[in-house]
């Protein structure tokens, strides 16, 4: 209408204004009308029910059923095992599955005990396995292996290897346990002359011996019959290594007040503790893979995870129950127990998994115990660098024998072959051709 007007060839101005009422009106209208130009709708559908009748259809639904996913997924389901438990010949291992859900919710119901699968690496012709449904969401497996040895563990949930898997279990022979009851004799000594101070040491899963060469600022790693395999030289001072469940190394660098966690190659993948610690000495892991230190400068016993995050610390300087004076090596029985070289108190410590003080030996024996370990019985073995000795108590800390060991170190316990490590400084004096004696230290590996 407006476009007619303007184009007329014979409007004037007044006409134009005599028509601006007009146009108003037009506008006014077509700006204030609500046109549908296309279909509307609401997203949202309510639906409410009258407050009287609300708790009547909650607890039907109770008896109706529920709503819920129970589609199992591989890559969530966890393992859950005791690690440090001791595994005989043709006895029954057991651990669980976790089930979840492919949301990452606990599974509570059963029924998905197809989709697992057991898969052993090793000797395992003739061993059985069977998995067995908790009607809970859990599945406990259950493994009888004939023979001792070596085995890797894995669990597949429909083709897919769960976390924690695969793992690595040790079969002992039951009849074979190590018994204490006559003269210690020395089998082997390894890297005779080729260490200086070797303090830290320990047993990895291939029987391989991992030696903290202190003095020399390495870890030196040995095949079981003494031939050097490898050496690692990222530390200053290295006075103690473990090894947790994944293979991994980790040193207790006492000169950087650091702890080093290395991959299987011996390559520094993480390192913590820095401004944490104060001369760190002994180290262990717990089932968790949890990470103790003896941190000798504080007199205390820190703890972390196997990440290296702080989780608790327990001990103070001191000679009473649960203090320290310059605490060196540390251990785990199987029942999770710590156990602590209280070196300058000359003593061993144990706590339970906690920090909390239960009983403590050796006071009228030990001199300046550094080493410690257990054997398959959870017999403590301590090495004693002040007699020259190692000393056996059984898992109550009663006395059981003991033997001859030259500047006894650390110690540690092969529990594939129950043989004994001992790191020694051995001292000898020698003569030069003028009949010149001097000493000669001669630090080595012994084992017995």
């Amino acid at each position: 209408m407006i476009e007619n007007s303007l184009s007329s060839l014979t409007q004037n101005d007044v006409r134009l204004l005599s028509m601006k009422k007009l146009y108003h009106t037009r506008l006014n209208y077509l700006l204030n009308n609500k046109w549908k130009i296309e279909p509307r709708h609401h997203a949202l559908l309510e639906f409410s029910i009258c407050e009287n009748k609300e708790q009547e259809i909650y607890s039907s639904l109770s008896k109706i059923g529920i709503i819920n996913s129970y589609d199992v997924s591989g890559e969530k389901c966890l393992v859950s095992r005791n690690k440090n438990q001791r595994v005989y010949e043709n006895q029954e291992y057991i651990f669980e599955i976790f089930g979840y859900s492919i949301e990452g919710k606990k599974l509570e119901k059963g029924g998905n005990a197809s989709c697992f699968e057991v898969v052993m690496e090793g000797d395992s012709k003739d061993n059985e396995w069977k998995i067995e449904d908790s009607n809970n969401g859990n599945y406990q497996v259950k493994i009888k292996i004939q023979k001792k040895g070596r085995y890797s563990i894995s669990v597949l949930c429909n083709g897919v290897e769960i976390q924690a898997s695969p793992f690595q279990i040790q079969i002992f022979c039951k009849e074979g346990l190590r018994v204490y009851n006559g003269t210690t004799q020395q089998k082997l000594t390894i890297a005779d002359g080729e260490l200086y101070n070797p303090y830290g040491l320990a047993i990895d899963s291939e029987g391989n011996i991992l030696v903290c060469d202190s003095s020399n600022s390495r870890v030196q790693v040995y095949s079981s019959n003494g031939e050097l395999i490898s050496s690692y030289s990222q530390f200053s001072t290295p006075m103690a290594i473990t090894t947790n469940s994944k293979g991994e190394i980790i040193v207790s660098d006492s000169g950087n007040s650091t702890i080093q966690i290395l991959n299987s190659e011996g390559k520094t993948t993480s390192t913590f503790g820095n401004g944490q610690l104060s001369n760190p000495y002994g180290i262990c892991v717990d089932a968790n893979d949890n990470i103790y230190v003896n941190e000798n400068g504080n007199n205390r016993v820190q703890k972390f995870d196997s990440q290296g995050n702080f989780i608790s610390t327990f001990g103070s300087g001191g000679s009473g129950n649960g203090q320290f004076n310059g605490p060196w090596g540390i251990t785990i029985n199987s029942k999770g127990n710590i156990i602590v070289c209280d070196s300058g108190n000359s003593r061993i410590q144990v706590f339970d998994s906690e920090g909390k003080f239960i009983s403590t030996f050796g006071n009228d024996r030990l001199r300046t115990p550094c080493g410690i370990c257990v054997d398959l019985n959870d017999n403590i073995l301590v090495s004693d660098n002040g007699s020259n000795q190692v000393f056996i108590f059984n898992s109550n800390g009663e006395y059981i024998t003991q033997f001859n060991a030259s500047c006894a170190m650390e110690i540690a316990f092969d529990f594939a072959t129950q043989n004994i490590f001992v790191s020694e400084l051995v001292s000898e004096l020698v003569f030069d051709y003028d009949e010149d004696g001097y000493e000669d230290a001669r630090h080595r590996i012994s084992v017995y």
